[in-house]
């Protein structure tokens, strides 16, 4: 799948299909159909669907699979007169979606900030709980230390005799 719409030609995605016999775009231009029909081979009949980026969306195996194709687009219930308006304003329209779409996604990044906040002070509270226990417990543990009796030490030397002989490192011989 080729990008031709640049300076250059630019590699999307690589697919195959096996035993592939007749390939057809959508009238949208969005989708392609890879197919193998019963026609050219008499195993795995089916079609493939691939988005214009080659990513597969779709796959079937058909036995005794013939032929396929896209519904033709449906005739534009505008006018010619309405298209034109809309492609004079579509600068417009775009201005008026891009705003629509920053408050939805500055609504969405609200929702978002207050529900991290509240697991934000949801754990900030059970951490607060949690090191009053640790205090608790170190004072008890402490507490308990106190009254262990102290151990007695005991003071022992250790002597290692040892027999120490040098020899030269390079003797000639």
């Amino acid at each position: 799948f080729w990008d031709i719409g640049g300076d250059a030609p630019t590699l999307m995605n690589e697919a195959s299909h096996f035993m592939v016999t007749n390939i057809a775009w959508d009238p949208t231009g969005r989708y392609v159909c890879s197919s193998n029909t019963y026609g050219g081979h008499s195993v795995e009949n089916g079609y493939n669907m691939w988005n214009f980026q080659g990513s597969k969306v779709f796959e079937a195996s058909l036995e005794g699979f013939i032929q396929f194709q896209w519904r033709p687009r449906p005739p534009s219930l505008l006018r010619d007169k309405d298209i034109k308006d809309i492609k004079k304003n579509m600068k417009s329209y775009t201005r008026d979606f891009e705003i629509k779409d920053k408050l939805s996604q500055s609504k969405a990044s609200k929702e978002l900030i207050e529900k991290r906040r509240a697991v934000y002070d949801e754990f900030m509270t059970y951490r607060r709980k949690k090191e009053k226990d640790l205090e608790v417990l170190k004072l008890q543990y402490s507490e308990l230390r106190t009254e262990v009796v102290e151990e007695e030490y005991v003071e022992e030397t250790v002597e290692f005799f040892m027999k120490e002989e040098v020899e030269p490192a390079n003797q000639p011989e």
